[in-house]
């Protein structure tokens, strides 16, 4: 049954609002009124013009049985044309940056795409670096990642869902994974969270992690992210599903586990005893990052018997007339320390550097030559604070958790510091990401995942994929 053109035409123009960039263009084809809506800016105006607007105003002949064939054949495109039969869903075709043909006669509506938008260029990540191996990350753009994601996998199994969150946005959302590897229990669950997000509009991937999340209420993440497609790559190789979000150049990745924060891209291309090295580096700052200023405020307030008689001497000298209590005083700092690090992140690049060498150096100078600060608090502080960012990716949980270390220790000492500590281990071990332990090949053991946790083995030497992660083909190299 032929759609009713003027009901159509008009109903498509009134769904947006008046002042709007919306294009309607009125004409034509083989003597039949016709209309193409798009949007001013998404559309390639010359593909649009050759490709699609002069073939359609040539056709003399449009039969009534046979509107799809005409078209095909008098287009040229570069993705196959479409149809739509509501006009909601052709007003929602033209917001994304499709075409929309109405003629009149026809039984449904025509829908063509000759996207063309500017887009950032595929660069190096700004906190992804590395000195060997790929330097190419992501974009904004979702077509950019999943062909970036192809080339690293060139294989038919390789399967993207095509979903969209947002009441106002409509945001494209990529489920992708390798069919045959990924567990189809995750890629479903997946899938069935991110059609639940129900707000009005999904502007980053951030978004979208806080609904996959199992608790999230917790101060640690437990969705992986990246902006490497080898990274993202590798891990969809072990069983993981990747979710592209349109708009972000940050691809999430799950189920996830705390010690993928210790692994990186470029362990993979070096040495096995060197990434072990580093790795078992990366434990000892992060460990030191968060509990070196809580233990020093313990040790000071309690037990500072337990010091080495000199290095206590030195301390005695060196807090002599600072006004303030030992907790008051590391928090004080930590404090500073934070302006200092948001300042230096958002004032502009060059600025940003000026600052942090005079907040470093000559603020922190002259804080102690003021009898404020000791020398040994803004050592520990320093020192802590180099250590969160051997792991860039748990700095914000990090530098909230050494703020209660301190608290802590401040009251309790260094039994409360242990038996915080304790029950940090306890909590990270509860969480879940997908099935998955957080902790997980420690918590549980899992003796086989050991191969590539902070002991990292020769890829020759690994022949199966991690068991932490639900797979249903555990074999990697025969």
């Amino acid at each position: 049954m032929p759609i009713d053109y003027d009901k159509i035409a008009d109903g498509i123009q009134g769904i947006f609002s008046k002042d709007t960039d919306l294009l309607r263009m009125d004409f034509l084809i083989a003597g039949k009124s016709s209309a193409i809506f798009y949007i001013d800016g998404f559309v390639d105006k010359l593909s649009f013009e050759n490709s699609i607007l002069r073939p359609l105003k040539k056709i003399e002949s449009l039969p009534d049985d046979k509107y799809a064939d005409v078209l095909n054949q008098h287009t040229s495109l570069t993705t196959p044309m479409q149809t739509c039969d509501s006009v909601d869903k052709a007003a929602e075709i033209v917001a994304c940056g499709d075409i929309v043909l109405v003629v009149d006669g026809a039984e449904t509506i025509f829908v063509f795409s000759e996207k063309a938008y500017e887009t950032r260029s595929i660069q190096e990540p700004p906190v992804t670096n590395v000195l060997r191996g790929p330097r190419e990350g992501f974009v904004e753009d979702v077509k950019i990642n999943m062909t970036m994601l192809r080339r690293k996998l060139k294989t038919p199994k390789l399967t993207f869902k095509k979903l969209s969150a947002g009441k106002y946005s409509a945001t494209p959302v990529m489920v992708t994974y390798i069919d045959g590897v990924a567990a189809p229990d995750v890629v479903e669950e997946v899938c069935k969270r991110i059609e639940s997000i129900n707000i009005d509009g999904v502007v980053e991937s951030s978004y979208v992690a806080r609904y996959l999340e199992d608790n999230y209420h917790s101060l640690f993440t437990q969705v992986g992210a990246s902006e490497k497609p080898d990274i993202v790559a590798a891990k969809m190789l072990e069983g993981r599903v990747a979710i592209i979000v349109d708009g972000s150049p940050m691809v999430l990745t799950v189920p996830f586990i705390l010690f993928e924060h210790f692994q990186s891209s470029e362990d993979y291309y070096s040495k096995s005893f060197r990434a072990t090295f580093i790795r078992l580096i990366r434990l000892v700052a992060i460990i030191a990052a968060i509990s070196l200023p809580g233990a020093y405020v313990a040790l000071q307030e309690y037990q500072y018997q337990m010091f080495p008689l000199k290095f206590l001497i030195s301390i005695m000298n060196s807090i002599y007339g600072i006004p303030f209590t030992p907790t008051l005083e590391m928090l004080s700092v930590l404090v500073i320390f934070e302006i200092l690090n948001e300042a230096s992140v958002r004032m502009p690049r060059y600025v940003g550097m000026a600052l942090s060498v005079v907040g470093a150096i000559v603020l922190g100078e002259t804080a102690v030559n003021a009898g404020l600060f000791s020398t040994p608090t803004i050592l520990v502080i320093a020192i802590s604070t180099i250590g969160l960012y051997c792991i860039p990716e748990e700095t914000e949980a990090s530098s909230i958790l050494r703020v209660l270390f301190v608290a802590i220790a401040g009251v309790a000492g260094l039994f409360g510091l242990i038996l915080a500590v304790i029950a940090l281990i306890a909590y990270l071990a509860d969480l879940r990401s997908f099935g998955t332990s957080f902790l997980a090949p420690y918590a549980p053991l899992i003796e086989h995942d050991w191969q590539d946790a902070f002991v990292k083995e020769s890829l020759r030497d690994i022949s199966e994929r991690p068991y932490s992660i639900p797979t249903v083909n555990r074999v990697r190299r025969r």
